[in-house]
């Protein structure tokens, strides 16, 4: 099937993501992932888990040193992970 009309590609992909709102959280939530670990190479080297469930991200870290450290600044890097994923992914981090 041929296509006459051209579309713009920013309009398929927000009329997909307006038609599947759970599929664009889960991506949200799998950029929050991917953002921890860019964060910092530190926070990359002595986390061994990070995972979004329920609006929280889940930290298992490894150095007690730097779980005090995050554990001091948590609500500053929830507001830097949600603004360099562009929108609300997450509301806490849990730190283990």
């Amino acid at each position: 099937m041929i296509r006459r009309k051209a579309e713009n590609i920013r309009d398929v992909l927000k009329s997909f993501w307006d038609e599947n709102p759970e599929l664009y959280h889960k991506m949200l939530e799998a950029r929050v992932e991917r953002l921890w670990r860019e964060l910092n190479p530190v926070y990359d080297r002595y986390t061994t888990n990070a995972i979004v469930k329920n609006r929280i991200l889940y930290v298992s870290v490894a150095s007690s040193v730097l779980r005090s450290e995050m554990l001091s600044n948590r609500k500053g890097l929830v507001r830097i992970l949600n603004d360099k994923a562009g929108s609300s992914v997450i509301d806490d981090i849990m730190i283990r």
